[in-house]
C-alpha cells in the first residue's frame, strides 16, 4: 500500500548538532617532519597536503611564491611537465598547487591503489624541480596575459587599492601583484627560492581519508627519513610594519568605467582575537549571506547593485573588516549611505530575534558542513596549524554562534563597527 504524502504536516524539526571535530594522529619522521592523519570516509582515495612556509611573506620580490609552486609540476629530474601529466592522469591521481601569504601547499587526491606510484612522482617534483625556460616563458606571458585583463575591472582596482592604504605598499598584505611583475621572474629567482624554503626543515605534511599503515611508511621512505634540501645558513623571517594611509577616504577614477567598485573597511582582530566567532555573527547580519541587511537594502530594496556583501578576512598576523560592491556609477553615494547606515543601525538598534535566529541556523549549518568528510575535515585542521589554535577551536566558535544574544552583538558593532573609523575606497 502506497502511503499518502501529508503536505499539511510540516517535517520534524531537530536541532543541530555539532559533529564531533577528528583530532588527527600525529607522527614524527626521523627527519622531524610532521605528518598529520585524519582516518575518516569509506572510499579508497585519500588527499595529501605537502605543506611549507613559503607564501608571500618570504619571497624577495612579487608573485615569487605563486610562480615556485605553480612551477613545481612543469619539470622535474626525471620526469618531464607532459610525462609528469600523463602518468598522474593515468594514476587517476589529481595535483594541485596553491599559494597564500605564508605558505605554499601542494594537494594530491589518490587512489589507494596508486599511493606509491603517485608519491614517488611527488617527491621529484617537490624535491627536485627543474624550471625548465621554456615552460617559464610560458607561464609568464600567460599570467602577464591574465593580469594586464584583470587589471582594467574596476573591482579589481578597489580591492588592489584598499589592500595598500590598510596595510601599506610594502606589507605583504598590502601587495597586489601587477602584471610586470610576471615579467621579472626567471630561472635563477625560482632556483633560489625553492631552495631556501622547499626542504625538509621547512615541511608539514596533512594525510586525510581512508589511511592504510603502509600510507605512512611510504611517506616517510619518501620524505621524513634523510633531510633534504636543507641550507647549511637560514635567512631569518622578514618582519614587517604595517603603514595605514592618514586619509579614509579615496577615490580612483576610470573614464571608461559604467559602474564603481566600491569597498568600505579597517582594520580588524583575526582568528587568534577571542572575539571573532561573535564578530562573524554580527558580520552575517550585515552582509554575509544572501538574506544579510545590505543585501535586502541595497540590492532589493534599493536596486542600486546585483551583489554586495561583507566579510572579516584573518591573516596569520593581522586581520581586516571589508564591504564589496559594484553600483551604477550614478549611484555610488548613495549605496555608500546606505552602507553607513546599516553599520549605524548595528550599533543602535537591537537585533531582532527572529532575524538573529534565522542567521544562527544558517551559520551553523555552514560550519557544519566544514566537519562533513574527511577531505573537508582536512580543510578545517589546516586552518588550526596554520594559527595554532587550540584543539577545542570549532567546539568554542559553535558554542557562540548557538548562544550568543542580541546584547552582546550591539556592543560588539559599538566596540569595532564605529562609522568613523571606516576606510572608503571607490574606483570608476
Amino acid at each position: 500500500m502506497i502511503k499518502q504524502l501529508q503536505r499539511t504536516i510540516p517535517p520534524k524539526y531537530t536541532t543541530l548538532q555539532l559533529k564531533r571535530f577528528v583530532n588527527p594522529q600525529k607522527y614524527v619522521c626521523p627527519n622531524n617532519i610532521p605528518i598529520y592523519t585524519i582516518d575518516a570516509g569509506n572510499e579508497e582515495i585519500v588527499k595529501i597536503d605537502i605543506v611549507f612556509e613559503a607564501g608571500d611573506w618570504y619571497q624577495p620580490q612579487s608573485v615569487v611564491a605563486t610562480s615556485v609552486v605553480s612551477l613545481l609540476q612543469e619539470g622535474s629530474l626525471h620526469f618531464s611537465a607532459e610525462e609528469i601529466a600523463e602518468k598522474l592522469d593515468y594514476l587517476g591521481s589529481y595535483l594541485y598547487t596553491s599559494a597564500s601569504k605564508h605558505t605554499a601547499t601542494i594537494s594530491i587526491y589518490c587512489l589507494h591503489k596508486h599511493f606509491k606510484e603517485t608519491i614517488k612522482i611527488i617527491e621529484d617534483i617537490i624535491k627536485n624541480p627543474t624550471f625548465p625556460e621554456d615552460k617559464i616563458q610560458t607561464f609568464i606571458h600567460k599570467k602577464h596575459q591574465q593580469y594586464s585583463i584583470e587589471a582594467q575591472k574596476v573591482e579589481v582596482i578597489s580591492q588592489k587599492k584598499f589592500a595598500s592604504i590598510l596595510f601599506g605598499g610594502f606589507h605583504p598584505y598590502g601587495i597586489s601583484a601587477e602584471p610586470e611583475d610576471f615579467l621579472k621572474i626567471n630561472k635563477d629567482i625560482c632556483h633560489s627560492f625553492h631552495k631556501e624554503f622547499y626542504n625538509s626543515d621547512n615541511c608539514k605534511i596533512i594525510v586525510a581519508g581512508k589511511i592504510k599503515n603502509n600510507h605512512i611508511d611510504i611517506l616517510k621512505k619518501h620524505f621524513g627519513l634523510l633531510t633534504w634540501n636543507v641550507r647549511e645558513i637560514v635567512s631569518q623571517i622578514p618582519q614587517y610594519v604595517i603603514t595605514p594611509s592618514f586619509d579614509k577616504k579615496h577615490y580612483f577614477k576610470k573614464e571608461d568605467a559604467v559602474q564603481s567598485a566600491i569597498r568600505v573597511g579597517k582594520m580588524l582582530i583575526n582568528k587568534l582575537n577571542p572575539d571573532y566567532p561573535a564578530l562573524q555573527v554580527l558580520n552575517t547580519i550585515l552582509g554575509g549571506y544572501f538574506g544579510s541587511r545590505l543585501m535586502s537594502n541595497i540590492r532589493e530594496d534599493k536596486g542600486y547593485t546585483y551583489g554586495i556583501g561583507s566579510g572579516i578576512v584573518s591573516h596569520r598576523t593581522a586581520g581586516y573588516f571589508v564591504i564589496a560592491s559594484q553600483v551604477g556609477k550614478d549611484v555610488y553615494q548613495k549605496a555608500l549611505d546606505e552602507i553607513y547606515f546599516e553599520i549605524k543601525r548595528l550599533r543602535t538598534e537591537t537585533i531582532p530575534y527572529d532575524e538573529l535566529e534565522t542567521v544562527r541556523n544558517y551559520m551553523l549549518a555552514t560550519i557544519a558542513r566544514n566537519f562533513d568528510g574527511a577531505f573537508a575535515l582536512s580543510d578545517s585542521f589546516k586552518t588550526i596549524l596554520e594559527y595554532n589554535l587550540n584543539a577545542d577551536y570549532y567546539k568554542r566558535f559553535w558554542k557562540t554562534v548557538s548562544t550568543i544574544q542580541t546584547a552582546e552583538l550591539k556592543n560588539l558593532a559599538n566596540t569595532y563597527l564605529d562609522e568613523g573609523s571606516m576606510y572608503e575606497i571607490v574606483a570608476g
